[in-house]
């Protein structure tokens, strides 16, 4: 059978793995280290992290320039099982390699009545997938690809062509670099605005391969690797708005809406992909969309006693407004996905002028509409994995001189276990991270 041929067979198999995008975690709020150490910022007015959390409140920090830097560890445990359609026996493949960096920059200048800002972070993805025996995805591939080819040689000779495949891998990046400039304003004692824009930069890298092998005709059968390598690039801007209050002394309430960003990703085939575009999963120069949702955060923050402070968050992201292309049976994908809230609760507490423990949490509703439909609609949805999950966070602020700052954080994030339908079978599915955060404020 000439490789003609078998790229025609292949080409059968675009209808069940070809998508609009690859999987993304949108809307992170994990954007500094006192947010891992609190969970809970939408209503701070300490340090100059709130330049995404509550940027009204920037006119709250002493008269100056202000600077926040942090970076995150993120070490993430996504696991999921199935039964292996090849073997149909039980088979599990996880991650554990850490993301190292996850860093932030954030800057402020106030005086009297106003601030400027500006900050560079990542508000969405910031991680990487990392299957080095494979997954799902080549699984899927390799099993259609195999009963596909085989197929035709029973036709053909009467026989199967190819009883195995080998060498899976799959590896992808995802980053959303953002920066952001705005400005606040002080109209009353009681009550600041503030206004800004922000631009994503988002940036793709998609790598997999198989080889298809234990070909049964000799030379006529040679092992046919297969490979994907795909680069996907988009930008777009958005608007940020806030307003704080402060009704009574010590009590703030704040709230902040960031607008949709339209990202429409160009995809770029590299020249070692051998099969993206054979079953259209990926086409060189293809543009498909992937909104980053619109998102409205309010937050309350009142302190109880002059060393104890608590706060309070809540967050909705309007994932449905976003679009997110179609699946291949025409369902909308973010309908499909749905909006997500969240809310928590955190402390601080002031042991020593110098030293500020805290502690918080914050759970995520994820509003699936289909659940399995989004899953089999992303292609490496279920290997990131992500469902309602509960954020568990501590960590310490300690003042090392009145105009530096020191934070450290550690948050637990356990995402519940979810049972995917997909044209396979279930797959079974946990996740779990540890984030570490390290960062310094810093007052001029």
């Amino acid at each position: 059978m000439r490789l003609n041929r078998f790229w025609s067979i292949l080409g059968v198999l675009g209808t069940m793995i070809a998508t609009d995008a690859y999987a993304q975690i949108d809307n992170l709020t994990n954007m500094s280290a006192e947010w891992v150490r609190l969970a809970n910022r939408n209503a701070a007015t300490d340090a100059a992290d709130i330049v995404v959390y509550n940027p009204a409140g920037l006119v709250c920090l002493s008269d100056g320039f202000h600077l926040n830097v942090s970076n995150q560890t993120l070490f993430r445990r996504p696991e999921h099982t199935f039964t292996d359609p090849l073997t149909l026996s039980p088979v599990s493949f996880e991650q554990d390699d850490p993301d190292w960096f996850v860093p932030n920059v954030y800057a402020a200048y106030t005086r009297d009545r106003w601030s400027v800002f500006a900050g560079i972070y990542i508000p969405g993805n910031g991680a990487s997938l990392d299957y080095p025996d494979g997954s799902i995805t080549t699984r899927r591939i390799g099993a259609g690809v195999l009963q596909q080819i085989n197929q035709e040689f029973m036709d053909a000779f009467g026989q199967v062509g190819y009883t195995a495949i080998a060498g899976e891998s799959i590896e992808a990046s995802s980053l959303y670099l953002t920066g952001t400039i705005g400005g606040a304003y002080k109209i009353t004692d009681c009550i600041s605005i503030a206004a800004g824009v922000r631009y994503i930069q988002a940036d793709n890298d998609i790598e997999g391969e198989l080889t298809l092998t234990g070909g049964t005709l000799g030379d006529a059968t040679p092992d046919v690797p297969l490979t994907v390598d795909v680069e996907q690039s988009a930008n777009g801007w958005g608007a940020v708005f806030g307003i704080q209050a402060v009704p009574i002394d010590g009590l703030v309430l704040a709230l902040r809406y960031e607008s949709k960003v339209s990202l429409n990703f160009k995809d770029d085939v590299n020249g070692s992909d051998n099969i993206s575009q054979d079953i259209g999963l990926f086409v060189d120069g293809d543009r498909n969309r992937r909104d980053f949702p619109a998102m409205i955060g309010f937050g309350a923050s009142y302190q109880i006693t002059p060393e104890l402070r608590g706060e309070a968050d809540f967050n909705y992201f309007f994932q449905e407004a976003a679009d997110w292309g179609r699946s291949v049976t025409g369902e909308r994908i973010s309908d499909m996905a749905g909006d997500v809230w969240s809310w928590g609760l955190s402390a601080a507490y002031l042991v020593t002028p110098e030293l500020e423990i805290s502690a918080g949490f914050l759970y995520t509703d994820h509003l699936w509409d289909d659940m399995d439909g989004y899953f089999l609609s992303a292609t490496g949805a279920i290997e990131t994995l992500y469902s309602d999950n509960w954020n568990l966070s501590t960590g310490i602020g300690y003042r090392i001189t009145p105009a530096v700052k020191l934070n450290l954080g550690v948050a637990f994030t356990i995402w519940e276990d979810e049972t995917i339908n997909t044209d396979i079978g279930p797959v079974k599915t946990e996740n779990n991270t540890t984030t570490v955060a390290v960062g310094v404020d810093l007052s001029f």
